[in-house]
């Protein structure tokens, strides 16, 4: 039978799809039986329904499958095609059957003996391919696992495996491979010494700076991250967000020059981005440079979070994932093909529990192997709640105060029965954090539409909105409130103040961007900087630069000398921040003629984003310890003027 004409797939432990192609024969056959090792296994009609171009039968049959085992399915004059496992592996019978709950999967160094294990259930065969030798590897039909053991430790020997699955042989690499040679063409076998456990304190009131390590230096790697790592530590920052630095299929590991990408394509989870290394040939030498990075940031007193894409794929069919076991760890519409809802890629089928088990198993791999700190969940709105929850519980067991928050918006997807991780959810992971982009549109003006002004870039009209969004309300807790106007989407923030107040002149420009870092800063929840926000960053007006080249990515890093009093001010009022804890702090906002006045304690904030000064009365005197000149140490009774596009911070005396 013509694979090309009539397909086969068994969707449940008792239930045949099979579809023929009108053009064949016109897809009428009026018999079809299930044929494994010559021998013919009835089945049961159940329905044909008329597609587009195909007909569709279902069939059930009474006889007990051997999951892995190769079938065929025989129709009209005696044709056979591969029986394929599609759905079955969707099932809640499968998942609970073939379940791993073992933590070594992939290649493991211990005691002497390197240990490769695969879990591929429904493959008839995999042989592992090691420095150019093939083995035979060993099947447990309880889970699903093929394993093989050798002795000795065979660290940097390069591997792949051959995996035989419904009529197809596949060479891929470990979905649990820890490095790789580069461009994602083989894995490595790794057996690299830990991280050193930072042990630093828990933060109260976290400032959280977003990095993409090509962009800050001039190489572009781990290496080159670490000179700049004073500069942030002495701004006030307390967690350094990267950006993806898992592989990704973008960029090309030995051409890099080539093409600009932010990593938002993953390739191989577990594995470090090669373009990254400072050689990429040497595959274990990343892992040694980037745990260095980490120790480094440590030394510094700062904490590392990992930007991590388990929305989508970069390319589902060319994946591990659907070489190992197809069908599995992705979604499908009513339509077998692959939910695309980011229109980034395939989505992963987090429910499933060996998919949770996955992404669990990677997140506490870099928690326990580089020391990392939190995760920033691209698109976490795709990822079920439950697994969510599973991904706390399990990373609390190996660092108490993980940070972990993600991207929210409420997009369509292809999962309909779970709950999922976005805004309306926030009660159900109330430790859980979102970005909060009602915050940045009400500060800075809407993202999608550049010339739209917010309360920060001059529309005091939205005054009242602006305290909503500066208290947290959108959320269950204000703790869960990432509170930014500016990351690598969209705009840079001082791009957008140059669209939307180009009747400004350039000092106001400069003033209305320390305002909108003061509300940032100022505001309950958690403050989030981009790099260069605190200079001025431009992308010369760019909207997406995902893949724009390095002369529009690259931070210039001789702006800090044209824009030090803004670099002054938002180190200055961070060192307040952090003396009064501002983020967990039960401030009192009201508003006067479009001026917010926050009261917290013995202090008082004035933000004036309008055109005209703002006389601000009180009783007695009080100190000004931050105007938009940076920290300040003088007195003032009963009244003082706020000066246009100002912040000002008072405390009693």
């Amino acid at each position: 039978m013509n694979e090309y004409f009539i397909r086969a797939y068994l969707d449940d432990y008792k239930l045949i799809t099979i579809e023929m192609d009108i053009s064949f024969f016109g897809g009428e056959c009026k018999r079809f039986d299930l044929i494994k090792d010559e021998v013919i296994i009835p089945l049961n009609f159940i329905s044909k329904t008329k597609k587009n171009t195909y007909f569709e039968y279902k069939y059930s049959f009474d006889t007990d499958i051997v999951i892995s085992q190769p079938y065929e399915v025989m129709g009209i004059n005696g044709y056979t095609t591969p029986l394929v496992y599609r759905y079955i592996v969707k099932t809640e019978q499968f998942n609970q059957q073939y379940y791993y709950d073992n933590d070594d999967l992939g290649s493991v160094v211990a005691n002497g003996i390197t240990t490769f294990k695969l879990w591929a259930p429904t493959a008839n065969n995999v042989v592992l391919s090691i420095n150019d030798k093939y083995f035979k590897m060993n099947r447990n039909d309880v889970n699903g696992i093929y394993s093989l053991s050798f002795n000795g430790d065979l660290s940097g020997s390069i591997y792949n495996y051959i995996v035989s699955v419904n009529g197809n042989t596949y060479t891929t690499v470990d979905p649990y491979g820890k490095a790789s040679t580069a461009n994602s063409k083989n894995s490595v076998v790794a057996n690299m010494e830990k991280a050193k456990d930072s042990e630093l304190e828990k933060t109260e009131d976290p400032i959280i700076y977003e990095v993409a390590i090509r962009d800050y230096s001039e190489e572009g790697t781990f290496n080159g991250l670490i000179p700049h790592l004073d500069y942030i530590s002495d701004l006030g920052i307390t967690h350094i967000q990267l950006l993806p630095v898992n592989d990704f299929g973008s960029v090309n590991d030995y051409h890099k020059e080539i093409y600009y990408n932010w990593g938002y394509d993953p390739v191989q989870y577990q594995t470090l981005e090669g373009s990254y290394c400072s050689d990429p040939t040497n595959p274990l030498l990343i892992m040694e440079e980037f745990k260095n990075l980490c120790n480094e940031i440590h030394d510094r007193k700062m904490k590392v979070i990992l930007d991590v894409v388990f929305n989508h794929h970069y390319h589902a069919l060319r994946s591990s994932f659907n070489k190992v076991v197809p069908y599995y760890y992705f979604r499908y519409d009513e339509n077998n093909k692959f939910c695309e809802g980011s229109f980034c890629g395939a989505e992963l089928d987090t429910k499933l529990k060996m998919c949770r088990k996955y992404i669990i198993d990677t997140l506490v791999y870099f928690v326990r192997q580089f020391d990392v700190d939190g995760y920033r969940f691209d698109l976490m709105s795709f990822i079920d709640v439950d697994t969510m929850l599973e991904i706390e519980k399990s990373l609390k067991d190996f660092k108490e105060d993980v940070m972990l928050f993600g991207e929210g918006w409420i997009m369509k997807t292809g999962e309909k029965q779970l709950k999922l991780a976005n805004y309306s959810n926030s009660k159900l992971i109330e430790n859980i954090g979102f970005f909060n982009d009602e915050f940045r549109d009400v500060i800075k003006g809407n993202s999608f539409d550049c010339c739209a002004t917010g309360y920060g870039t001059g529309n005091v009209w939205q005054a009242k909105k602006a305290i909503e969004v500066m208290k947290a309300k959108r959320f269950y807790k204000s703790s869960q409130s990432i509170n930014y106007v500016e990351c690598h989407d969209d705009m840079t923030c001082f791009d957008k103040i140059k669209h939307c107040c180009i009747n400004e002149d350039f000092q106001q420009l400069v003033k209305r961007q320390k305002l909108i870092i003061s509300c940032v800063l100022l505001a309950k929840g958690v403050s989030f900087l981009h790099a260069g926000q605190e200079f001025c960053r431009s992308k010369q007006g760019l909207q997406n630069t995902y893949n724009a080249p390095d002369s529009i990515n690259k931070i210039n890093h001789r702006q800090k000398e044209e824009y030090q009093n803004v670099i002054k001010f938002t180190k200055d009022l961070i060192e307040i921040k952090k003396e009064y804890c501002f983020g967990l702090a039960d401030v009192k906002y009201s508003e006067k003629e479009g001026t917010i006045i926050g009261k917290y304690q013995d202090l008082t904030f004035i933000i004036n984003p309008s055109q005209q000064d703002f006389i601000y009365s009180f009783k007695g005197k009080k100190q000004v310890i931050l105007n938009e000149e940076g920290k300040q140490d003088f007195v003032v009774e009963k009244e003082l003027v706020i000066k246009s596009i100002t912040t000002v911070v008072l405390k009693e005396l």
